[in-house]
């Protein structure tokens, strides 16, 4: 298997692979390389060389045999097969079968990866006149076929972006689409929490809207103001609204989640896990162990530990410990039924605002 990274290497530099193997639970993924393989490869006759079949109705071996026929109005031929059955991982073990032991391979079978070998053999030393593709979710690793592909062809794991890699893919869909991101505006991205590469193209594309001709960099304040938003982000958002001392800001970050129909309950347990943390890491920092000691203590991606570490800088010790007292009192009240959840949300900020101006006095 290669990366993703070096697979689009291949794609730009012009070198392609008889048969590709694209699997995982990142569909976004699957779809980009298809298209971008169908791009490279196809160029202007992608309109009548890209053929995209439903891999449960077709016979492979069927489909292999019509590689070899030209198309009518086009030199290449990209013919895309979705969810193959036979390279699906099965859905139960036998009682006779141990874990990790390759399953006995049927007739049928075998005849697959024998017309698949042949193909990819006789395509492999320069570049082929016509590709297969196989998009899956999930596969099954000792599979003959599997083999087959990793070794004759090109394999790519789509599995969720995180962290940099996350990040390296926002710059460049940002960079494909003209313009340009600031650092600050992909650290709003990631700290979002929703990182569904569908959702984030969409958001992206959004912002290059809203920017039009004239301005070229997506900045934090662009995101700020245009983000769909999700909880984890605005959480911070909130945090940092209290520990600036804008509580006007911290009430409209609220109204706006309320908006958007998150629960209370959920809001006010994100804001206790928050502060929690921030204790925590205030107290790893208080001992001297910052950078990674911080994200691997925590459990949390480096890029939150580095904004934990900035929030930090905005509190004192006695601040965070009053904090998770009046979210402690606040939870227990809600539970008793002496407030109602959204008149508590309401509260707790006034509450957290104040014991924090207590403090600082």
């Amino acid at each position: 298997m290669i990366s993703y990274q070096v697979l689009l290497k291949q794609f730009k530099e012009g070198k392609f692979a008889p048969g590709y193997l694209f699997f995982g639970d990142e569909r976004y993924l699957q779809e980009e390389f298809t298209s971008r393989l169908a791009d490279s490869f196809l160029g202007t006759e992608a309109e009548f060389g890209l053929e995209k079949m439903d891999g449960a109705e077709q016979d492979l071996e069927e489909i292999i045999a019509g590689l070899s026929e030209g198309g009518l109005f086009t030199r290449r031929r990209l013919v895309v097969v979705n969810n193959p059955p036979y390279l699906a991982p099965p859905r139960k073990k036998t009682a006779e079968e141990e874990p990790g032991e390759e399953p006995e391979p049927d007739s049928r079978e075998k005849r697959e990866a024998e017309s698949l070998s042949e193909y990819l053999d006789i395509k492999a030393p320069d570049v082929p006149d016509s590709i297969i593709v196989f998009l899956a979710p999930g596969v099954d690793r000792r599979r003959r076929l599997f083999k087959l592909i990793d070794k004759k062809g090109v394999v790519v794991e789509c599995a969720p972006l995180k962290g940099d890699t996350l990040a390296a893919w926002i710059r460049r869909k940002v960079e494909r689409m003209g313009k340009k991101i600031d650092r600050a505006a992909v650290e709003r991205l990631l700290l979002a929490g929703d990182h569904n590469l569908h959702y984030l193209s969409r958001e992206l594309e959004k912002y290059c809207a809203y920017l039009g001709e004239e301005n070229d960099t997506i900045t934090a304040d662009t995101v700020d103001m245009l983000f769909s938003g999700d909880l984890q982000g605005n959480v911070f958002k909130l945090a940092d609204a209290l520990a600036e001392g804008k509580p006007a800001t911290a009430r409209n970050i609220l109204d706006l989640l309320l908006e958007r129909r998150e629960q209370p309950l959920l809001i006010l347990f994100m804001l206790a896990r928050h502060y929690r943390m921030l204790l925590q890491a205030y107290s790893l920092l208080e001992e001297g162990r910052g950078g990674g000691d911080l994200a691997s203590v925590l459990g949390v991606q480096p890029f939150v530990a580095r904004k934990l570490r900035e929030q930090t800088g905005l509190y004192d010790r006695r601040a965070l410990e009053e904090v998770l007292l009046v979210l402690q009192k606040t939870d227990y009240q809600i539970k008793t039924g002496c407030l109602e959840p959204v008149q508590a949300l309401q509260l707790v900020l006034s509450r957290i605002d104040y014991a924090q101006s207590v403090v600082q006095r």
